[in-house]
């Protein structure tokens, strides 16, 4: 029997990948849309070829669903997954999770009281070349890790009437620019391959751009050994870089470009060179996780806890900026 998912949200995401994901995954079918203007709802399924357009979230969550994916801006995703999860169905929430780590231990309530799973789609743990480094360094062929470097720089400049235009507004983005939109999906990288890490010192800079959220970002993050974990994150360049580097005190990895297929591995003076390539829907393995935790009750690559520990950082990297 196949699972029925209902989707929040029509934007750019939804459009490009979310929708093509949820139909397209094993056992999944994609039943019915909600969004908040009815003309752009419909317009959505037609599209897409959903049989129901929903009138409103009641509408939504009166339907026989059995999973809600919210693929809205990060400030309304703590309301819709509490309603999506008190209504039964298992919820699959955009990151970052919500915009604080209180919204966060709501939805995690709310999903344990209605016994749904709960899990946030970052999707790139799903990819072949992020697990196999999980891999690598649960083998040990890092050694003990002694320093991370991330950076991920490009240029977002969007119009008053541009759709992404929410990505610079705080209240909606989830209270920060780049490091809310790019930064988090590294965070959460660094969190499911070493572990939990704290925020030591954060620098939010609008050196270009006068949007209300940071044009750049810069941490210092600390990882459980206490190896410093360096992170540049920005909008404000039209040059692009996307590098993460993780050395140890035996080998080093290097993943550049991060969503490339490419991938670095250096054991002393030893050096492999390896192409996992991404999925051509980058949301599809994600789903697919997710179905099979809703299924057999495991637990999705990114559950809540996941989720709202990198918020915690955001929050964190906010509160010290």
């Amino acid at each position: 029997m196949s699972f029925r998912w209902g989707l929040i949200g029509y934007g750019d995401l939804a459009e490009k990948r979310v929708a093509a994901a949820l139909q397209d995954a094993n056992g999944s079918s994609l039943s019915a849309v909600w969004g908040r203007d009815p003309e752009k709802t419909r317009a959505f399924a037609e599209r897409h070829g959903i049989k129901k357009a929903a009138a409103s979230l009641d509408d939504l969550l009166g339907e026989k669903l059995d999973g809600i994916y919210v693929c809205t801006p990060p400030g309304s995703h703590a309301e819709y997954a509490i309603r999506a999860a008190e209504a039964g169905c298992h919820v699959l929430v955009e990151k970052p999770m919500a915009p604080s780590s209180q919204d966060c231990d709501r939805m995690n309530a709310a999903a344990e009281k209605a016994n749904v799973r709960i899990g946030v789609a970052y999707y790139r743990r799903a990819f072949p070349k992020m697990r196999h480094i999980r891999k690598l360094i649960q083998e040990g062929a890092l050694g003990e890790p002694v320093w991370v470097n991330m950076a991920a720089h490009s240029w977002f400049a969007p119009a008053g009437d541009d759709p992404k235009h929410w990505r610079v507004e705080p209240e909606l983005s989830g209270g920060a620019g780049a490091l809310a939109d790019i930064g988090v999906h590294r965070l959460d990288l660094l969190d499911y391959w070493l572990g939990e890490s704290t925020v030591a010192n954060a620098v939010f800079t609008n050196l270009v751009h006068s949007y209300d959220v940071e044009d750049s970002s810069s941490l210092i993050l600390k990882l459980s050994n206490g190896a410093p974990v360096h992170a540049y994150f920005s909008w404000n360049s039209k040059t692009w870089i996307d590098r993460f580097e993780i050395v140890g005190s035996e080998g080093k990895i290097i993943a550049e470009p991060l969503d490339s297929g490419s991938l670095v591995v250096i054991r002393g003076r030893d050096r492999e060179e390896l192409d996992l390539p991404p999925p051509e829907n980058a949301h599809l393995p994600c789903v697919e996780d997710f179905l099979i935790s809703c299924q057999d009750g495991s637990e999705p690559l990114c559950d809540g806890q996941a989720g709202k520990r990198t918020t915690q950082l955001l929050e964190a990297s906010i509160r010290l900026s």
